[in-house]
């Protein structure tokens, strides 16, 4: 063979690898919840006595991620629980997860997204909406524990 029928064969053949060479999706599905949000989340504690006549009435708004399900809810509240989920990272630094709520009567799908917003603060929303919008809460969770 000659010289410019070797450099034909190894471009031909440098671009079949190149071509063959696959990328990981950052969208994919993954069963469960991430690792990296399992535990238990809560915002600040604050007097809500004050709103109903009340000298003291503390309350707070916390998550819970488990391996499968996520629950969140006001101190005596039912708040939201999704079970038989999946999740996916989203991109800045933010994920979500989807499940089937299980609160309401009928089965339906619904999502958290839990995004990172400090060092060790998310934000946390329900089918697109902070839960603690319109509450006198903090809309920043911390991690109380890792336990899942």
């Amino acid at each position: 063979m000659n010289k410019g029928t070797q450099l034909l064969a190894a471009t031909i053949v440098s671009l079949g690898f190149l071509g063959a060479a696959t990328t990981t999706q950052a969208a994919t599905w993954h069963h469960g919840t991430p690792a990296a949000l399992r535990g238990d989340w809560k915002d600040k504690t604050i007097n809500i006595g004050k709103r109903f006549g009340i000298k003291k009435w503390y309350s707070y708004e916390s998550a819970q991620v488990k391996k499968t399900s996520v629950r969140a809810h006001l101190t005596q509240s039912t708040g939201w629980y999704i079970t038989n989920t999946k999740w996916k990272y989203v991109g800045s630094n933010a994920y979500m997860i989807v499940g089937t709520n299980e609160i309401s009567e009928l089965p339906e799908v619904a999502r958290f997204t839990f995004k990172r917003v400090g060092h060790s603060y998310v934000h946390i929303y329900y089918n697109g909406r902070n839960i603690a919008k319109d509450t006198p809460f903090s809309p920043y969770f911390y991690r109380v524990s890792k336990r899942a």
